[in-house]
């Protein structure tokens, strides 16, 4: 992981709803991470009201769990938290591709960024310094879900006030009696489900 993370941004949270999902597996390196998640998130105005966390046996059912959390609507931004191991095994490196593969898919379909929080480290230790050494990957996971709940709420604003506009357009394409235009419009929507 690199260590040049980007400056924080002051952003402020406190309208927005932050779901969390952590894995009980590594149970007390996890609880640390939620731990400096959510004191990140409060100290840039998140309410605790608006912080739902959720808990599932291991990193390889958060997937399951955010997406299931993205359907309801309810949440600007899904942070993902797990510990995994790595062992004698490549069974580590199946968790960390599909676990992350699975994360960006649901955030694309689900419109709801989701914050892959997910530490693949080879010991304790490495993931001890990653929570509570020089490297504060939990304060960069809530930096990272301010960011992207914000760019959310931003970006659906103005793809329907483009798609209110375009209904605007095509309202009055109507009353014209322009029947021969076959141009249905322009659906921002349709430029990610065509790519």
């Amino acid at each position: 992981m690199s260590q040049s993370a980007p400056k924080p941004l002051i952003i402020d949270g406190s309208d927005f709803f932050i779901g969390i999902v952590a894995a009980r597996y590594n149970g007390a390196q996890v609880e640390a991470l939620v731990a400096h998640v959510v004191a990140e998130l409060k100290k840039h105005g998140v309410r605790e009201r608006n912080i739902e966390v959720l808990r599932v046996p291991g990193s390889n059912e958060i997937p399951y769990a955010a997406h299931m959390l993205a359907a309801t609507g309810e949440h600007d931004c899904i942070i993902a938290l797990g510990v995994v191991l790595a062992g004698q095994t490549t069974h580590h490196d199946v968790i960390a591709h599909g676990t992350a593969y699975s994360l960006h898919s649901i955030g694309m379909q689900s419109e709801v960024p989701v914050i892959n929080g997910i530490l693949v480290v080879e010991s304790i230790a490495q993931a001890e310094e990653r929570i509570s050494g020089k490297m504060d990957r939990g304060v960069e996971f809530a930096r990272a879900a301010l960011e992207m709940a914000r760019h959310k709420i931003d970006l659906i604003e103005r793809l329907d006030a483009l798609e209110e506009q375009n209904g605007a357009f095509e309202e009055e394409d109507d009353e014209a009696g322009d029947d021969d235009d076959e141009d249905e419009g322009f659906d921002p929507k349709q430029i990610f489900k065509n790519n």
